[in-house]
């Protein structure tokens, strides 16, 4: 997805905290659009050399889980960009004006510190499997290099929570991400029933 500066501001510190948006937008999607290329290329390797060759790569189980922690946790931060992350939304989609504002600067803040708690013990963590010198087996790269991605998506995680925080508390409107403005059309129940019964009759 592209990135976008829409929603900025035009503040200079809005103005900044979106062109740090948008530049960890790029090196994301750069990542992640990388990571998936590589994936492919040895999978496709694999079953080449399999079934031409009948010798497959024994490196390539350890290339798909490192790059499928990579995606992963990389992709954290993304899906918090563009406000695609999971949303239970029972009882936030039934409030209308400061209520839902309220409850999505509440849930974006707790979301925001959870994250940043959780990358703090992923760091001790990272710390305590690189004293150990723990590698992969066939290759031998060093766990820590692949578990490093862990921290860094749980951080920029957090921080795609707080800029959404800041956004809902100094801009109108409800934004389910710093660049990402909600949006929901208000249909009456009664229309809608109109507008199903005319669906069904064509």
């Amino acid at each position: 997805m592209k990135p976008s500066r829409e929603g900025a501001g035009r503040s200079p510190f809005g103005r900044l905290l979106g062109g740090i948006d948008w530049l960890t937008a790029i090196i994301e999607n750069t990542i992640i659009a990388g990571s998936i290329l590589l994936m492919a290329g040895v999978n496709i390797a694999n079953v080449l050399g399999n079934n031409l060759f009948q010798a497959s790569l024994p490196f390539t189980e350890e290339i798909n889980q490192s790059l499928l922690v990579i995606i992963t946790f990389v992709g954290i931060g993304a899906a918090a960009r563009h406000g695609r992350h999971i949303r239970m939304s029972a009882i936030y989609d039934q409030l209308e004006g400061r209520w839902r504002k309220g409850l999505n600067v509440l849930t974006a803040l707790s979301t925001a510190i959870l994250l940043f708690v959780l990358a703090w013990y992923a760091v001790s963590y990272e710390v305590r499997v690189r004293e150990l010198g723990q590698a992969t087996p066939a290759l031998g790269i060093p766990l820590w290099i692949i578990y490093v991605w862990v921290p860094i998506g749980l951080f920029i995680g957090a921080v795609q929570y707080l800029l959404t925080t800041w956004k809902n508390l100094t801009t109108e409107g409800v934004w389910r991400a710093f660049t990402e403005r909600e949006e929901y059309e208000q249909v009456e129940v009664g229309q809608a029933a109109r507008d199903a019964e005319e669906e069904v009759g064509r």
